[in-house]
Protein backbone atom coordinates (compact mmCIF):
# COMPACT_ATOMS: atom_id res chain seq x y z
CA UNK A 1 0.00 0.00 0.00
CA UNK A 2 1.72 3.26 -1.63
CA UNK A 3 0.10 6.92 -0.01
CA UNK A 4 -0.67 9.25 -2.32
CA UNK A 5 2.74 12.12 -2.30
CA UNK A 6 1.61 14.95 0.81
CA UNK A 7 -1.23 11.91 2.30
CA UNK A 8 0.81 9.56 3.96
CA UNK A 9 0.78 7.24 6.94
CA UNK A 10 0.98 7.87 10.51
CA UNK A 11 4.37 7.55 11.18
CA UNK A 12 4.07 6.58 15.35
CA UNK A 13 3.38 3.00 16.52
CA UNK A 14 0.07 2.15 16.51
CA UNK A 15 -2.24 3.87 19.31
CA UNK A 16 -4.30 1.98 21.66
CA UNK A 17 -6.82 3.92 23.97
CA UNK A 18 -5.57 5.12 26.75
CA UNK A 19 -6.47 5.47 30.90
CA UNK A 20 -4.61 8.84 30.63
CA UNK A 21 -6.61 12.55 29.56
CA UNK A 22 -6.67 14.04 26.09
CA UNK A 23 -5.09 17.25 25.52
CA UNK A 24 -7.21 20.15 23.56
CA UNK A 25 -6.48 23.50 21.90
CA UNK A 26 -8.82 25.93 20.23
CA UNK A 27 -8.58 29.19 18.11
CA UNK A 28 -11.09 31.04 17.07
CA UNK A 29 -10.24 33.64 13.45
CA UNK A 30 -12.08 35.61 11.32
CA UNK A 31 -11.74 35.24 7.85
CA UNK A 32 -13.89 38.02 6.37
CA UNK A 33 -13.14 39.76 3.48
CA UNK A 34 -11.51 43.41 4.13
CA UNK A 35 -13.07 44.83 0.93
CA UNK A 36 -15.28 43.68 -2.00
CA UNK A 37 -13.93 40.49 -3.77
CA UNK A 38 -15.82 37.90 -6.15
CA UNK A 39 -18.39 35.25 -4.40
CA UNK A 40 -18.08 31.45 -4.86
CA UNK A 41 -21.39 28.99 -5.10
CA UNK A 42 -23.28 30.80 -7.82
CA UNK A 43 -22.23 31.15 -11.62
CA UNK A 44 -25.18 33.54 -12.31
CA UNK A 45 -23.30 36.55 -10.07
CA UNK A 46 -22.18 39.07 -11.99
CA UNK A 47 -20.26 41.44 -9.49
CA UNK A 48 -18.46 41.00 -6.32
CA UNK A 49 -19.31 41.12 -2.97
CA UNK A 50 -21.42 44.35 -1.06
CA UNK A 51 -21.24 44.15 2.23
CA UNK A 52 -21.53 41.79 5.65
CA UNK A 53 -24.99 39.76 6.59
CA UNK A 54 -22.82 37.31 8.70
CA UNK A 55 -18.92 37.46 9.37
CA UNK A 56 -16.85 34.51 8.41
CA UNK A 57 -14.59 32.55 10.59
CA UNK A 58 -12.44 29.70 10.75
CA UNK A 59 -11.94 27.46 13.89
CA UNK A 60 -9.56 25.32 15.10
CA UNK A 61 -9.48 21.88 17.40
CA UNK A 62 -5.70 20.98 18.30
CA UNK A 63 -5.96 17.58 20.13
CA UNK A 64 -2.85 15.51 21.72
CA UNK A 65 -3.64 11.86 23.10
CA UNK A 66 -1.18 10.37 26.24
CA UNK A 67 1.54 9.08 23.56
CA UNK A 68 2.02 12.59 22.04
CA UNK A 69 0.36 12.22 19.14
CA UNK A 70 -1.66 15.21 17.37
CA UNK A 71 -4.36 15.82 15.06
CA UNK A 72 -6.00 19.49 14.20
CA UNK A 73 -8.99 20.01 12.72
CA UNK A 74 -9.47 23.56 10.89
CA UNK A 75 -13.10 24.25 9.95
CA UNK A 76 -13.50 27.18 7.96
CA UNK A 77 -16.78 29.24 6.51
CA UNK A 78 -15.90 28.49 3.27
CA UNK A 79 -16.74 26.95 0.00
CA UNK A 80 -13.69 24.82 -0.05
CA UNK A 81 -10.58 25.08 -1.94
CA UNK A 82 -8.18 23.14 -4.07
CA UNK A 83 -5.99 20.33 -3.29
CA UNK A 84 -2.92 22.47 -4.17
CA UNK A 85 -4.03 25.75 -1.95
CA UNK A 86 -4.58 23.04 1.09
CA UNK A 87 -1.29 21.65 0.29
CA UNK A 88 -0.24 25.35 1.22
CA UNK A 89 -1.83 25.14 4.67
CA UNK A 90 -0.89 21.46 5.55
CA UNK A 91 2.62 21.99 4.61
CA UNK A 92 3.08 25.46 6.86
CA UNK A 93 1.50 23.25 9.61
CA UNK A 94 4.18 20.50 8.98
CA UNK A 95 6.57 22.24 8.48
CA UNK A 96 6.30 24.72 11.48
CA UNK A 97 4.45 21.90 14.05
CA UNK A 98 5.48 18.81 13.18
CA UNK A 99 1.70 17.92 12.47
CA UNK A 100 1.95 15.09 9.59
CA UNK A 101 -0.82 15.79 6.54
CA UNK A 102 -2.82 12.63 7.78
CA UNK A 103 -3.31 14.63 11.20
CA UNK A 104 -4.53 17.89 9.22
CA UNK A 105 -8.05 17.79 8.59
CA UNK A 106 -9.43 20.68 6.58
CA UNK A 107 -13.61 20.79 6.40
CA UNK A 108 -15.63 23.34 4.89
CA UNK A 109 -19.25 24.60 5.65
CA UNK A 110 -19.64 25.15 1.70
CA UNK A 111 -21.45 28.23 2.22
CA UNK A 112 -22.07 29.97 -1.02
CA UNK A 113 -22.11 33.43 0.45
CA UNK A 114 -18.42 33.59 0.76
CA UNK A 115 -15.17 34.63 -1.29
CA UNK A 116 -14.00 32.46 -3.95
CA UNK A 117 -10.36 30.89 -3.08
CA UNK A 118 -7.83 30.86 -5.60
CA UNK A 119 -6.17 27.51 -6.83
CA UNK A 120 -2.65 28.50 -5.96
CA UNK A 121 -0.99 26.22 -8.28
CA UNK A 122 -3.03 27.62 -10.79
CA UNK A 123 -2.83 30.98 -9.92
CA UNK A 124 -6.66 32.97 -10.16
CA UNK A 125 -7.54 31.31 -13.66
CA UNK A 126 -10.92 30.99 -13.08
CA UNK A 127 -12.66 31.67 -16.09
CA UNK A 128 -15.84 33.53 -14.32
CA UNK A 129 -13.89 35.99 -12.79
CA UNK A 130 -13.39 39.42 -13.99
CA UNK A 131 -9.55 39.93 -14.98
CA UNK A 132 -9.84 42.81 -12.46
CA UNK A 133 -11.13 41.24 -9.60
CA UNK A 134 -8.59 38.29 -9.62
CA UNK A 135 -5.34 39.70 -7.86
CA UNK A 136 -8.27 40.34 -5.41
CA UNK A 137 -8.81 36.52 -4.74
CA UNK A 138 -5.30 35.80 -4.83
CA UNK A 139 -4.71 38.00 -2.33
CA UNK A 140 -7.78 37.17 -0.18
CA UNK A 141 -6.38 33.34 -0.46
CA UNK A 142 -2.64 34.35 0.55
CA UNK A 143 -4.25 36.30 3.75
CA UNK A 144 -6.10 33.80 4.39
CA UNK A 145 -3.82 30.48 4.46
CA UNK A 146 -1.15 33.13 6.76
CA UNK A 147 -4.39 33.78 9.22
CA UNK A 148 -5.41 29.94 9.62
CA UNK A 149 -1.93 28.58 9.87
CA UNK A 150 -1.84 31.29 12.91
CA UNK A 151 -4.19 30.02 14.14
CA UNK A 152 -3.06 26.26 14.33
CA UNK A 153 0.00 27.70 15.80
CA UNK A 154 -1.88 29.39 18.56
CA UNK A 155 -4.15 26.58 19.16
CA UNK A 156 -1.10 24.09 19.29
CA UNK A 157 0.50 26.34 21.81
CA UNK A 158 -2.84 26.07 23.94
CA UNK A 159 -3.09 22.73 24.58
CA UNK A 160 -5.03 21.55 27.95
CA UNK A 161 -6.52 18.69 29.65
CA UNK A 162 -9.53 17.35 28.15
CA UNK A 163 -12.31 15.28 28.11
CA UNK A 164 -14.16 14.09 24.43
CA UNK A 165 -17.97 12.46 24.43
CA UNK A 166 -19.85 11.72 21.50
CA UNK A 167 -23.25 11.53 20.76
CA UNK A 168 -26.02 11.55 17.49
CA UNK A 169 -28.96 13.86 16.86
CA UNK A 170 -31.29 14.70 14.28
CA UNK A 171 -31.93 17.70 11.76
CA UNK A 172 -35.07 17.29 9.25
CA UNK A 173 -34.93 20.14 6.95
CA UNK A 174 -32.38 18.76 4.69
CA UNK A 175 -34.21 18.12 1.42
CA UNK A 176 -33.22 15.73 -1.46
CA UNK A 177 -33.25 17.86 -4.35
CA UNK A 178 -32.80 15.86 -7.84
CA UNK A 179 -36.67 16.24 -9.01
CA UNK A 180 -37.14 14.16 -11.72
CA UNK A 181 -39.61 16.26 -14.67
CA UNK A 182 -40.20 15.00 -18.17
CA UNK A 183 -37.17 16.55 -19.36
CA UNK A 184 -35.12 14.38 -16.75
CA UNK A 185 -33.46 15.09 -13.54
CA UNK A 186 -33.41 19.03 -12.29
CA UNK A 187 -32.50 20.83 -8.81
CA UNK A 188 -35.92 20.81 -7.01
CA UNK A 189 -37.88 19.01 -4.10
CA UNK A 190 -37.70 15.47 -4.22
CA UNK A 191 -39.67 14.24 -0.65
CA UNK A 192 -39.08 10.54 -1.61
CA UNK A 193 -35.47 11.05 -2.27
CA UNK A 194 -32.71 9.85 0.66
CA UNK A 195 -31.39 12.30 2.45
CA UNK A 196 -29.19 11.55 5.47
CA UNK A 197 -30.70 13.36 8.96
CA UNK A 198 -27.85 12.37 11.17
CA UNK A 199 -26.39 15.42 13.32
CA UNK A 200 -23.18 13.58 14.60
CA UNK A 201 -21.83 15.42 17.69
CA UNK A 202 -18.52 15.46 19.48
CA UNK A 203 -18.00 17.55 22.85
CA UNK A 204 -14.66 18.95 23.83
CA UNK A 205 -14.68 19.62 27.29
CA UNK A 206 -12.03 20.99 30.11
CA UNK A 207 -10.99 18.59 32.76
CA UNK A 208 -13.53 20.60 35.27
CA UNK A 209 -16.33 19.42 32.73
CA UNK A 210 -17.01 22.87 31.41
CA UNK A 211 -17.85 23.37 27.47
CA UNK A 212 -14.87 24.38 25.50
CA UNK A 213 -16.14 23.11 21.87
CA UNK A 214 -18.81 21.05 20.05
CA UNK A 215 -18.26 19.77 16.69
CA UNK A 216 -21.15 19.34 14.91
CA UNK A 217 -22.22 18.29 11.39
CA UNK A 218 -25.11 17.63 8.52
CA UNK A 219 -25.86 16.42 5.82
CA UNK A 220 -27.43 20.00 3.59
CA UNK A 221 -25.90 22.05 0.91
CA UNK A 222 -25.22 25.32 2.91
CA UNK A 223 -27.49 26.96 0.05
CA UNK A 224 -30.55 28.67 1.80
CA UNK A 225 -30.02 31.65 0.02
CA UNK A 226 -29.16 32.26 -3.55
CA UNK A 227 -27.14 34.02 -6.15
CA UNK A 228 -28.82 37.20 -5.73
CA UNK A 229 -27.44 37.44 -1.91
CA UNK A 230 -24.43 39.61 -2.55
CA UNK A 231 -23.82 40.49 1.61
CA UNK A 232 -20.89 38.26 2.78
CA UNK A 233 -22.52 34.89 4.86
CA UNK A 234 -21.96 31.24 6.07
CA UNK A 235 -25.98 30.97 5.81
CA UNK A 236 -27.56 28.15 8.31
CA UNK A 237 -24.51 26.64 8.98
CA UNK A 238 -23.05 29.78 9.81
CA UNK A 239 -26.46 30.57 11.72
CA UNK A 240 -26.06 27.66 13.84
CA UNK A 241 -22.47 28.21 15.04
CA UNK A 242 -22.94 31.46 16.30
CA UNK A 243 -26.20 30.21 18.09
CA UNK A 244 -24.58 27.70 19.83
CA UNK A 245 -21.55 30.08 20.80
CA UNK A 246 -24.14 32.48 22.09
CA UNK A 247 -25.60 29.77 24.13
CA UNK A 248 -22.35 28.59 25.41
CA UNK A 249 -20.03 31.97 25.71
CA UNK A 250 -16.02 31.20 25.48
CA UNK A 251 -16.66 27.92 23.70
CA UNK A 252 -16.28 26.95 19.81
CA UNK A 253 -18.79 25.63 17.49
CA UNK A 254 -17.57 23.83 14.26
CA UNK A 255 -19.41 22.98 11.28
CA UNK A 256 -18.23 20.03 9.59
CA UNK A 257 -20.48 19.18 6.35
CA UNK A 258 -21.83 15.53 5.40
CA UNK A 259 -22.81 13.97 2.34
CA UNK A 260 -25.25 16.26 1.52
CA UNK A 261 -24.21 16.59 -2.19
CA UNK A 262 -27.42 16.24 -3.49
CA UNK A 263 -29.80 17.66 -0.76
CA UNK A 264 -30.89 21.70 0.02
CA UNK A 265 -32.26 23.53 2.65
CA UNK A 266 -35.87 23.00 2.29
CA UNK A 267 -37.74 25.79 2.47
CA UNK A 268 -35.00 28.25 1.16
CA UNK A 269 -34.66 31.74 -0.50
CA UNK A 270 -34.91 34.13 3.04
CA UNK A 271 -32.67 35.23 5.30
CA UNK A 272 -35.12 34.51 8.02
CA UNK A 273 -35.25 30.92 6.74
CA UNK A 274 -31.65 30.57 6.51
CA UNK A 275 -31.45 31.71 10.35
CA UNK A 276 -34.11 28.94 11.10
CA UNK A 277 -32.40 26.25 9.61
CA UNK A 278 -29.63 26.97 12.14
CA UNK A 279 -31.92 27.56 15.24
CA UNK A 280 -32.90 23.74 14.04
CA UNK A 281 -29.33 22.62 14.08
CA UNK A 282 -28.64 24.24 16.77
CA UNK A 283 -31.41 23.04 18.83
CA UNK A 284 -30.52 19.10 17.51
CA UNK A 285 -26.98 20.10 18.95
CA UNK A 286 -28.16 21.20 22.36
CA UNK A 287 -30.39 18.30 22.85
CA UNK A 288 -27.32 15.92 22.09
CA UNK A 289 -25.47 18.28 24.87
CA UNK A 290 -27.83 17.79 27.55
CA UNK A 291 -28.30 13.89 27.52
CA UNK A 292 -26.00 11.13 27.96
CA UNK A 293 -22.83 10.94 25.46
CA UNK A 294 -20.61 8.39 24.86
CA UNK A 295 -17.28 9.17 26.61
CA UNK A 296 -14.23 8.79 24.51
CA UNK A 297 -11.01 7.52 25.21
CA UNK A 298 -7.37 9.09 24.55
CA UNK A 299 -5.97 7.74 21.95
CA UNK A 300 -5.41 8.50 18.82
CA UNK A 301 -5.02 6.95 14.82
CA UNK A 302 -4.76 8.59 11.78
CA UNK A 303 -4.63 7.93 7.97
CA UNK A 304 -4.92 9.30 4.54
CA UNK A 305 -4.97 8.57 1.15
CA UNK A 306 -5.72 9.74 -2.55
CA UNK A 307 -7.92 7.20 -4.27
CA UNK A 308 -7.97 7.97 -8.45
CA UNK A 309 -11.56 8.16 -9.50
CA UNK A 310 -12.08 6.87 -12.79
CA UNK A 311 -13.66 9.77 -15.83
CA UNK A 312 -15.77 8.35 -18.06
CA UNK A 313 -13.98 8.29 -21.75
CA UNK A 314 -13.40 12.03 -22.66
CA UNK A 315 -15.20 13.68 -25.65
CA UNK A 316 -13.26 13.77 -29.03
CA UNK A 317 -11.37 16.99 -30.43
CA UNK A 318 -14.30 16.76 -32.73
CA UNK A 319 -16.67 17.12 -30.10
CA UNK A 320 -15.17 19.50 -28.15
CA UNK A 321 -14.48 21.87 -31.35
CA UNK A 322 -18.29 21.78 -31.82
CA UNK A 323 -19.17 22.58 -27.98
CA UNK A 324 -17.02 25.42 -28.51
CA UNK A 325 -19.39 27.33 -30.62
CA UNK A 326 -21.94 26.43 -28.49
CA UNK A 327 -24.46 29.03 -27.35
CA UNK A 328 -24.14 27.92 -24.24
CA UNK A 329 -21.35 29.76 -22.08
CA UNK A 330 -20.51 27.18 -20.03
CA UNK A 331 -20.40 24.72 -22.61
CA UNK A 332 -18.55 26.69 -24.57
CA UNK A 333 -16.05 27.90 -22.00
CA UNK A 334 -15.63 24.68 -20.99
CA UNK A 335 -15.04 23.10 -23.87
CA UNK A 336 -12.58 25.97 -24.84
CA UNK A 337 -10.73 24.96 -21.88
CA UNK A 338 -10.21 21.18 -22.55
CA UNK A 339 -8.98 22.35 -26.14
CA UNK A 340 -6.33 24.86 -24.53
CA UNK A 341 -5.12 21.64 -22.54
CA UNK A 342 -5.00 19.15 -26.04
CA UNK A 343 -3.39 22.62 -27.70
CA UNK A 344 -0.40 22.77 -24.86
CA UNK A 345 0.23 18.84 -25.68
CA UNK A 346 -1.41 17.86 -22.24
CA UNK A 347 -3.72 14.57 -22.46
CA UNK A 348 -6.90 14.56 -20.61
CA UNK A 349 -6.61 13.41 -17.00
CA UNK A 350 -8.94 9.62 -17.11
CA UNK A 351 -9.46 10.19 -12.88
CA UNK A 352 -9.25 12.42 -10.13
CA UNK A 353 -7.21 11.70 -7.17
CA UNK A 354 -9.66 12.47 -4.51
CA UNK A 355 -8.31 12.72 -0.91
CA UNK A 356 -9.46 9.52 1.62
CA UNK A 357 -8.97 10.66 5.36
CA UNK A 358 -10.01 8.70 8.75
CA UNK A 359 -9.00 9.75 12.44
CA UNK A 360 -9.97 6.94 15.17
CA UNK A 361 -10.54 9.07 18.69
CA UNK A 362 -10.47 5.67 21.18
CA UNK A 363 -12.47 2.97 20.32
CA UNK A 364 -15.49 5.34 20.01
CA UNK A 365 -15.67 7.19 17.11
CA UNK A 366 -14.30 6.67 13.35
CA UNK A 367 -14.21 10.01 11.71
CA UNK A 368 -14.05 9.69 7.76
CA UNK A 369 -13.36 12.40 5.86
CA UNK A 370 -13.91 12.35 1.86
CA UNK A 371 -12.96 15.43 -0.63
CA UNK A 372 -15.47 16.77 -3.47
CA UNK A 373 -19.04 16.95 -3.21
CA UNK A 374 -20.54 13.54 -2.02
CA UNK A 375 -24.09 12.75 -2.35
CA UNK A 376 -25.96 10.94 0.24
CA UNK A 377 -26.02 7.32 -0.73
CA UNK A 378 -22.25 7.11 0.04
CA UNK A 379 -22.85 7.74 3.78
CA UNK A 380 -25.77 5.33 3.61
CA UNK A 381 -24.01 2.75 2.24
CA UNK A 382 -21.02 2.95 4.33
CA UNK A 383 -22.75 3.20 7.55
CA UNK A 384 -24.40 -0.52 6.29
CA UNK A 385 -20.61 -1.79 5.24
CA UNK A 386 -18.65 -0.37 8.42
CA UNK A 387 -21.12 -0.26 10.96
CA UNK A 388 -23.42 2.89 11.91
CA UNK A 389 -21.90 2.79 15.69
CA UNK A 390 -19.24 5.86 15.97
CA UNK A 391 -18.89 6.16 12.67
CA UNK A 392 -19.24 10.34 11.24
CA UNK A 393 -18.69 10.59 7.58
CA UNK A 394 -17.70 14.27 6.48
CA UNK A 395 -17.05 15.34 3.25
CA UNK A 396 -15.84 19.02 1.51
CA UNK A 397 -13.10 18.05 3.06
CA UNK A 398 -9.12 18.75 2.31
CA UNK A 399 -10.20 19.31 -1.56
CA UNK A 400 -13.57 20.53 -2.79
CA UNK A 401 -13.09 19.22 -6.47
CA UNK A 402 -16.26 18.20 -7.95
CA UNK A 403 -19.53 16.57 -7.43
CA UNK A 404 -18.81 12.46 -6.60
CA UNK A 405 -22.29 10.92 -7.89
CA UNK A 406 -22.94 7.33 -6.81
CA UNK A 407 -23.81 4.62 -9.61
CA UNK A 408 -27.48 5.37 -9.14
CA UNK A 409 -27.21 9.03 -9.56
CA UNK A 410 -24.95 8.71 -12.96
CA UNK A 411 -27.76 6.51 -14.22
CA UNK A 412 -30.37 9.22 -13.66
CA UNK A 413 -28.24 12.10 -14.77
CA UNK A 414 -28.55 16.19 -14.33
CA UNK A 415 -27.22 18.58 -12.87
CA UNK A 416 -24.38 16.78 -10.00
CA UNK A 417 -23.01 13.94 -12.28
CA UNK A 418 -23.59 16.00 -15.30
CA UNK A 419 -24.18 19.61 -15.88
CA UNK A 420 -21.77 20.89 -12.74
CA UNK A 421 -18.43 19.40 -14.38
CA UNK A 422 -18.97 22.28 -16.86
CA UNK A 423 -17.63 24.56 -14.06
CA UNK A 424 -14.23 22.64 -13.50
CA UNK A 425 -11.86 21.59 -16.09
CA UNK A 426 -12.87 17.72 -15.90
CA UNK A 427 -13.34 16.47 -19.11
CA UNK A 428 -16.78 15.14 -18.25
CA UNK A 429 -18.67 13.03 -15.70
CA UNK A 430 -17.36 10.02 -13.61
CA UNK A 431 -17.39 6.14 -14.47
CA UNK A 432 -20.16 4.00 -13.34
CA UNK A 433 -17.62 2.26 -11.29
CA UNK A 434 -16.58 5.66 -9.19
CA UNK A 435 -19.03 4.74 -6.11
CA UNK A 436 -17.32 0.91 -5.59
CA UNK A 437 -13.67 2.60 -6.18
CA UNK A 438 -14.37 5.04 -3.26
CA UNK A 439 -16.12 2.54 -0.90
CA UNK A 440 -13.12 0.57 -1.17
CA UNK A 441 -10.48 2.98 -0.68
CA UNK A 442 -12.69 4.23 2.38
CA UNK A 443 -12.79 0.65 4.09
CA UNK A 444 -9.01 0.06 3.34
CA UNK A 445 -8.33 4.01 4.95
CA UNK A 446 -10.97 2.87 7.49
CA UNK A 447 -8.90 -0.45 8.27
CA UNK A 448 -6.19 1.27 9.23
CA UNK A 449 -7.18 2.90 11.96
CA UNK A 450 -9.21 0.87 14.00
CA UNK A 451 -8.38 -2.14 15.78
CA UNK A 452 -5.85 -4.74 14.41
CA UNK A 453 -5.36 -2.08 11.14
CA UNK A 454 -1.87 -1.81 10.32
CA UNK A 455 0.11 1.01 8.11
Amino acid sequence: MTPAPGCGPERDEPASPSTGHWKAGLAKVCITPQSPVPMSGYAARTKPSEGVLQDLHARVLALEDPAGRRAVLVAADLIGCSAATASRLTGEIARRHGVARDRVLLAFSHTHGGPKVANLLEGSEDPRVADEHRQAVVDYTTTLLKTMADAVASALANLQPARLAFGRGEATFAMNRRQKTDKGYVIGVNPEGPVDNDVPVLRVESADGDLRAVVFGYACHNTTLGGTMYELHGDYAGFAEAGLEDRHAGALAMFMAGCGGDANPHPRGTVDLARQHGQALAEAVERVLAGPMQPVRAGLRTACETVDLPFAPPPTRETLEARAEDTNQYRRQHARRLLAMLDRGDRLPASYPCPVQAWRLGEEVTLVALGGEVVVDYVLRLRKELGPEGLWVAAYANDVFAYVPSRRVLQEGGYEPETSMLHYSHPGPFAPEVEDVLVGKVREVVARVRPGGRD
